[in-house]
């Protein structure tokens, strides 16, 4: 009679600690768009998102860090303070900020991609600019 030996797969890192691997990191803004264009927006200086966080098997969602700097509008999709977000069900292409937004994201190589609906974020009072919409920012790691 033959038995089967254990199975590695308790040593292999879950979805959530490969994903945070890769996310970890900081990106620096390639392009921005809503309704539009909106990249010179972030620019001079670049805006970067740190993406941080201590994997947790017992807590394996999160929440995790990030942080944005350089330059923002006003109003804004990113807030310049500190935040946490988590891997939402979809762990592979879903994070949820602290704010309720749900962020679609692509990795692929050196590229991030994030796309997301701002439904509560700042209106500018009726003038032109509004962080309100449809975003897509694509970030490089240096």
């Amino acid at each position: 009679m033959s038995s089967a030996c254990g199975s590695d797969d308790a040593d292999e890192p879950s979805v959530e600690e490969q994903q945070l691997a890769r996310l970890s990191k900081t990106w620096v803004i390639k392009s921005a768009s809503q309704d539009g264009d909106r990249t010179a927006d972030f620019k001079s200086p670049d805006l970067t998102l740190n993406v941080s966080g201590t994997f947790n098997k017992t807590t394996p969602k999160g929440p995790y860090a990030y942080a944005v700097s350089g330059k923002l509008p006003t109003p804004s999709p990113w807030s310049a303070q500190p935040g946490l977000w988590t891997f939402a069900t979809d762990t592979n292409d879903v994070l949820v900020r602290d704010d309720g937004v749900r962020i679609r994201y692509v990795l692929a190589d050196k590229t991030l991609t994030l796309t997301f609906t701002c439904a509560t974020c700042n209106e500018d009072n009726g003038r032109t600019n509004s962080a309100e919409g449809d975003w897509t920012f694509v970030f490089t790691a240096p």
